[in-house]
């Protein structure tokens, strides 16, 4: 039975009209036979299907990626943060520690009202008098967005852990692109001997949704580290959409829009950095406001479909960071 649901799921990736929609409708593409095959082979060699084959071009006849397994992407990544004398990753994995992590040097991020268990308040900023507060909420361990909303203490209806904190306004620009989410910029930067910048991008949400999250139907974008602007189209993840050169919502077109206070941020993550040197890559998810960026939170567990998505250099790019970092190489 466990062999026959496996290979219902492998063929979603050739039937499905959502998940097998070309990303390169005009160009020659490989025989349903020739991507079975391929599908079937990720499979095999990586535990599970490459859930972004069409997004990497990989249905062409002319690849658009020279791409990782991302099982392989992930035990290199995590093994590399975690080669250090010490483990810091719990730093960015508890949203309230890394709060107060950030809070501690000074670097900009939201200020936390309250932590909730339930309909428990197990930990009040001790500034606050009151919690009649509307801001934004999300799970304490979460990741891709899953149960961030804004929120409003008097209606409290939350099952786990969550960290309340101030909902923040974001740069005119920034709420052009869509206005109904705070549309931020994932920087990932690595930390050698200083810390460095490896790849940029804008996530942005879509059909007046309230995350901008990739994985919740949002889209992304490259940003030129040289110039702060977006370049080429947006992609959707698989099952959401293809990739668009304007904003469906909206009518923005992406290449060439300028993100405001961009070397600002790409300065901020590079100090929150110098203070984990012992986590090597971290993703930071950064929001523009009309003051500057805010570090909203850093991930040590990086979305690496994303530069893999955009880059088609990032092979190369990733796998050279690591030489000297005692993890296996495909």
């Amino acid at each position: 039975m466990a062999v026959l649901d496996r290979a219902r799921h492998l063929t979603r990736w050739l039937t499905d009209p959502r998940l097998s929609r070309s990303y390169y409708p005009s160009e020659p593409h490989k025989s349903k036979l020739r991507i079975l095959a391929e599908l079937a082979w990720s499979r095999l060699r990586d535990g599970e299907v490459n859930k972004y084959y069409y997004a990497y071009g990989q249905d062409c006849k002319t690849p658009h990626r020279d791409t990782i397994g991302y099982q392989k992407f992930r035990r290199i990544r995590d093994r590399a943060n975690r080669a250090g004398p010490y483990d810091y990753v719990c730093v960015l994995r508890d949203k309230f520690l890394s709060a107060l992590f950030l809070a501690t040097f000074g670097i900009p991020t939201p200020r936390t009202y309250a932590v909730f268990e339930g309909d428990r308040v197990i930990w009040k900023n001790p500034d606050l008098e009151t919690l009649d507060i509307v801001g934004f909420c999300k799970p304490l361990t979460g990741t891709c967005g899953v149960g961030a909303r804004p929120f409003n203490p008097k209606n409290a209806e939350l099952d786990g852990r969550y960290l309340f904190q101030e909902r923040l306004q974001q740069h005119p620009d920034m709420a052009a692109l869509h206005p109904a989410s705070v549309n931020t910029v994932r920087l990932i930067t690595f930390h050698d001997n200083d810390v460095e910048l490896f790849s940029a991008a804008q996530r942005i949400g879509a059909h007046n949704m309230q995350v901008d999250n990739w994985a919740a139907g949002g889209l992304i974008t490259r940003i030129n580290p040289q110039t702060g602007q977006l370049e080429g189209d947006a992609y959707f993840r698989p099952g959401h959409g293809t990739r668009t050169p304007t904003h469906s919502d909206t009518g923005i077109a992406f290449h060439g829009y300028r993100i405001p206070y961009f070397y600002e941020a790409v300065t901020l993550v590079k100090q929150a950095h110098r203070h984990i040197p012992d986590i090597y890559s971290v993703g930071w998810d950064v929001a523009i406001t009309p003051k500057g960026p805010v570090i909203i939170e850093g991930n040590d567990d990086w979305e690496g479909g994303i530069p893999m998505v955009l880059e088609k250099d990032f092979k190369p790019r990733f796998l050279a960071k690591f030489p000297n970092r005692n993890v296996r190489l495909p």
